[in-house]
């Protein structure tokens, strides 16, 4: 997560993030990924519209990257899934 990622989002109707881990801080998976937590956040500080999540792994909790994003972000929160469409 950094600044120019949120200056990116910023004002965007809507939001495509990865979100594939549940935040623990200390237990951050390798590579560059963010939590729900983080993804909420960015949504939120970027003000967009509404926010997709994508690529949560199987291991991971759907619910609770969900719930992580809501909690940061108040606009609609989805988890896509293969063959969803959404008007833009």
């Amino acid at each position: 997560m950094c600044d120019q990622v949120i200056e990116l989002a910023r004002g965007a109707d809507v939001l495509l993030s990865e979100a594939s881990w549940t935040h623990a801080p200390g237990v951050r998976p390798d590579g560059i990924h963010l939590s729900g937590t983080e993804a909420g956040q960015v949504a939120a500080r970027a003000g967009v519209g509404e926010l997709l999540l994508t690529h949560i792994p199987p291991w991971t909790s759907r619910e609770d990257v969900i719930a992580e994003a809501k909690a940061e972000f108040h606009g609609p929160v989805h988890a896509v899934t293969s063959g969803d469409v959404y008007r833009i």
